[in-house]
């Protein structure tokens, strides 16, 4: 039988000392064997250094910290580039915890089946939580897991109307070839993401309806905000992936044909978040 491939958890967090624990013990629980637990401290001001030291002091998770606030994307990049030597990583923020124990084995397996080294990254689903509302989103791929083309990703990525970053174990060292989470906006991974599909068109995506685990909404999100300048700010990132595509050589329409997409369902998305948080008020 041929060498697991080494997993990391990098589990960012700043200042959440009232969700940390139940997120190290989620990522503690999973089955698979060739794992660590790494937990990105952003330079924190509250108790998360005190609560996570039996977790420190038996090696059951590497605590590093910043030793100035860096912000979440930076937080991020430092984790995957200077934290972590693994083959394969997944992203678990530090309020939200995964409840599938079986998770990172069933996506390593399904990756080894598919061919390692054809695989940019395995994506599963994951239950949005608010208060007391879950809700699960389906992505549009009818079988419960498929395997599909990364240019077919990117094209499809708003027909599967489903994104999942605590959700995807992906191949560390091409994301780093990439240079992921390089800009400081709010879907800084949905851009990492596609803009892996665009640089690495020979390779496959696995998609599944395999649960993760739970994301925490609640009014600390970053993605919570409506300010107007940053909204524009993270829409441009769809601008540089569409000429990506261009420059990449795919059919100028269908090109066009996904900018369109992307900005009438930012918009659309927007609307419904407004209404939603007015509501909540």
């Amino acid at each position: 039988m041929s060498e697991m491939p080494s997993v990391c958890i990098m589990i960012p967090t700043y200042n959440q000392a009232n969700y940390i624990i139940k997120a190290v013990e989620s990522a503690l629980a999973q089955d698979y064997e060739n794992i660590k637990v790494v937990v990105a401290d952003d330079n924190s001001t509250d108790n998360t250094a005190r609560l996570l030291q039996p977790y420190i002091l038996t090696n059951a998770v590497q605590y590093r910290t910043n030793e100035i606030n860096l912000g979440r994307v930076a937080n991020y990049r430092k984790c995957l580039n200077a934290y972590t030597t693994a083959d394969w990583v997944i992203n678990l923020d530090g309020d939200d915890n995964f409840t599938n124990p079986q998770f990172i084995s069933q996506a390593i397996r399904a990756i080894q089946i598919s061919g390692v080294n054809n695989i940019l990254f395995y994506q599963g689903v994951h239950i949005v939580k608010y208060n007391t509302v879950e809700k699960l989103v389906l992505p549009n791929i009818g079988a419960n897991e498929v395997c599909i083309t990364s240019k077919e990703y990117f094209f499809d990525f708003f027909k599967r109307n489903s994104f999942s970053h605590m959700s995807i174990l992906y191949n560390r060292h091409l994301a780093i070839k990439n240079d992921f989470y390089q800009l400081n906006i709010l879907s800084t991974d949905i851009f990492s993401f596609l803009q892996l599909c665009l640089a690495f068109g020979d390779k496959n995506v696995i998609l599944s309806k395999a649960i993760s685990g739970v994301w925490l909404q609640h009014d600390d999100n970053s993605t919570k905000t409506l300010n107007v300048s940053a909204h524009w700010k993270n829409f441009q990132l769809y601008i540089k992936l569409y000429r990506m595509s261009i420059k990449k050589g795919y059919n100028k329409a269908r090109s066009l044909q996904w900018l369109i997409t992307s900005g009438y369902n930012y918009l659309v998305g927007y609307i419904s978040k407004s209404i939603e948080i007015l509501k909540a008020k």
